[in-house]
């Protein structure tokens, strides 16, 4: 989930608009069109995941000098573990490899929308820019950066669904391996919001398939239960963090397409659901932008069966995970609350997790993937170096 300004900033993410008009505009001004690339004619035939489908130069991007592109199209698995492709990005930095080739961080983004025009790597900036995204690759590193399934590819998007997005996570490191020449097979997940989430998930993941070129996670103001999330939203009745809710439904039908959506929103809010929550991306968002948030949910949503499911499936640290963590967050983040990064943290350390937790106060959802970058730094830089990890967990 984002928290961004109403207006796109040239220095990192935007989705929130105050009006589908201003959203159509941002929309425009970003968005590449999804050529045959991210298309598969038929049903494509199934693969294990992380098999790599295509690849291409990609050299639209508006990005640091020296560093390449290249878009990858890949088999991961959706919510419902089924055969899905998913597409993404490596980007390279520019000159020679180190000897065992470019460490590699496994980027999964923030909200960017859930129409299948709103992946990353169908945006001019990919989205994130200068907001830790180019950072990284300015600093050395090498970048796969999945869109999630649905997301310029066929199929709906399981938005904020953490298991699932971070299913794509883990196997966008073997496509990315397969397309581009001299990366590490050591590896390491980071992402922001939503995608913190996902890096959770991912990390999650990795406690089954225990990949020994798994370095740990990042995860940036991600971590918290959804229903926390949602709970936060709604109290701080700010109509811009609207569309988030309406995303968040629409994830929900991905996962369980039997519930009826006028069961969760009210009359007022599945009209313009219906009507345009796939109807761009900052567009989608800047359309529940002029209704109270007192207004979205009905009342009693909570104890929607599906609700339930979805919400208990999205509890970080209630599942073992590998490798160590570091977990960041804003002390004035509205959503990604400190209180509910705590409870993570607890759950994480009582299953024998290493975690490094670290609270930036008077910074907010994004402000902190900046105020926090020399910490992220630091801390990378000493897992691809084999240092033992910190951690603030007292039993350990």
């Amino acid at each position: 989930m984002e928290t961004h300004a109403q207006q796109p900033a040239p220095e990192g993410a935007a989705l929130f608009a105050p009006s589908m008009e201003v959203g159509r505009k941002i929309d425009a001004d970003r968005t590449l069109p999804t050529t045959e690339f991210y298309k598969v004619d038929g049903q494509p035939a199934p693969a294990q995941p992380g098999t790599l489908v295509r690849s291409e130069p990609a050299r639209e991007y508006a990005l640091p000098s020296g560093v390449s592109a290249t878009r990858i199209l890949y088999h991961s698995r959706t919510a419902n573990d089924q055969d899905g492709l998913s597409s993404g990005v490596v980007l390279v930095p520019y000159g020679q490899p180190p000897k065992d080739g470019w460490p590699l961080l496994a980027w999964s983004h923030g909200t960017s929308g859930v129409a299948r025009n709103c992946a990353p790597s169908l945006m001019k900036n990919l989205f994130y820019n200068w907001e830790g995204l180019f950072e990284y690759v300015m600093m050395g590193y090498a970048v796969v950066a999945s869109d999630y399934v649905g997301l310029g590819t066929a199929g709906r998007h399981a938005y904020i669904d953490m298991l699932s997005n971070g299913t794509d996570v883990v196997y966008s490191v073997p496509a990315a391996q397969a397309a581009v020449p001299n990366l590490s097979k050591k590896w390491l997940a980071i992402g922001h919001s939503q995608g913190g989430l996902a890096s959770l998930g991912a990390a999650q993941l990795e406690a089954k398939i225990k990949d020994s070129n798994f370095l740990g996670t990042v995860a940036l103001a991600g971590a918290s239960d959804l229903e926390d999330s949602i709970g936060s939203a709604m109290k701080t009745k700010a109509p811009l963090l609207n569309g988030l809710v309406a995303f968040w439904v629409y994830g929900v039908k991905t996962v369980y397409p039997q519930v009826e959506i006028k069961d969760i929103l009210t009359d007022k809010a599945a009209d313009l659901y219906s009507r345009s929550v796939e109807d761009g991306c900052s567009a989608a968002s800047g359309a529940f932008a002029a209704l109270p948030t007192d207004e979205m949910l009905r009342p009693g949503w909570q104890a929607n069966q599906y609700v339930k499911q979805f919400l208990a499936r999205n509890q970080p640290g209630m599942q073992p995970v590998y490798g160590p963590l570091l977990l960041i967050g804003g002390g004035d983040d509205p959503i990604f609350t400190p209180s509910a990064a705590k409870k993570v943290v607890e759950r994480l350390c009582a299953r024998g997790a290493r975690v490094q937790s670290k609270v930036y106060p008077s910074l907010s959802h994004d402000p902190v993937v900046y105020g926090s970058f020399r910490d992220q730094m630091d801390w990378i830089s000493a897992r691809f170096a084999e240092r033992p990890a910190p951690t603030n967990c007292l039993s350990r």
